[in-house]
């Protein structure tokens, strides 16, 4: 497929080609118009270079993803982040990170690809913003983020302490079965208790319960440091599938028991 470049433009589409971002913003639209003299509106400039195929559309307002013109057509890269790369890029002071699946997919935990990206925000502003398969909950990490292939992503101890502030805001308890053992593998000890810190016991008698088969150093130090006194619900309050004597836990929510899945390391 020929895409044809208007002489205007020519300047602007020279400087993609060296540079090949994947995602264009406003903002970088607006410094190349304003390098290369072109007269017309950022807002022109950018119907100009969709309606010739160089641009495509992202579920962010005012960034579009850049096609080269070695593609043969105007074919996206598909990348299943492409949604939070878009995000990351209008707001970049913006605290959102991967979390839950999309997180354990990053890590090399799961094999499977995202069709759905769940990611974590700070501030409820933002929340919105967010559209397409990208799911979003509010949580503020003590630990700071990762950065994988140049995308924010809990780190795993902050990922395993929000499964368990709020159990019921896990998409697939069910999907997390296949991919928890080898994740919980992973923990550093000193970055749980770090998570953990000033939050309430209940979250830590949860995790304890959580991963007490799998990470039986982590849980046995999560117990001696919380001497659980009362009860904890694992999901919504009513009748439990199981209860945990140790931990004080009652589980109403998970389709797995807990204390069974050390077995699949």
């Amino acid at each position: 497929m020929t895409r044809m470049i208007s002489n205007s433009l020519a300047g602007i589409l020279q400087e993609l080609e060296l540079e090949r971002p994947l995602l264009v913003t406003r903002e970088l639209l607006s410094d190349l118009k304003n390098k290369y003299h072109v007269a017309s509106s950022v807002e022109v400039v950018a119907a100009r270079l969709r309606e010739k195929g160089w641009l495509l559309a992202t579920d962010i307002q005012g960034v579009w993803e850049f096609i080269p013109a070695e593609v043969a057509g105007v074919y996206s890269t598909n990348d299943p982040l492409l949604s939070i790369r878009a995000f990351h890029a209008k707001y970049p002071t913006v605290k959102c990170a991967l979390t839950f699946q999309t997180a354990a997919w990053i890590y090399g935990d799961s094999d499977r690809t995202p069709s759905d990206v769940y990611v974590s925000v700070e501030d409820y502003r933002y929340v919105r913003q967010l559209k397409g398969h990208v799911f979003v909950s509010v949580f503020r990490p003590n630990l700071s983020y990762k950065a994988i292939s140049n995308v924010s992503v809990l780190a795993r101890e902050s990922v395993i302490v929000q499964m368990v502030v709020k159990p019921t805001s896990v998409p697939s308890w069910t999907s997390v079965q296949e991919w928890l053992p080898g994740f919980c593998a992973e923990l550093l000890p000193e970055g749980v208790y770090e998570e953990l810190a000033d939050r309430s016991p209940f979250v830590s008698q949860r995790l304890g319960y959580l991963i007490q088969s799998m990470r039986p150093d982590i849980a046995d130090e999560i117990y001696r440091n919380t001497k659980p006194k009362s009860n904890a619900w694992f999901g919504e309050r009513k009748q439990s599938l199981r209860y945990d004597k140790r931990f004080m836990v009652a589980d109403t929510h998970l389709p797995f028991d807990p204390g069974e899945m050390g077995k699949l390391i």
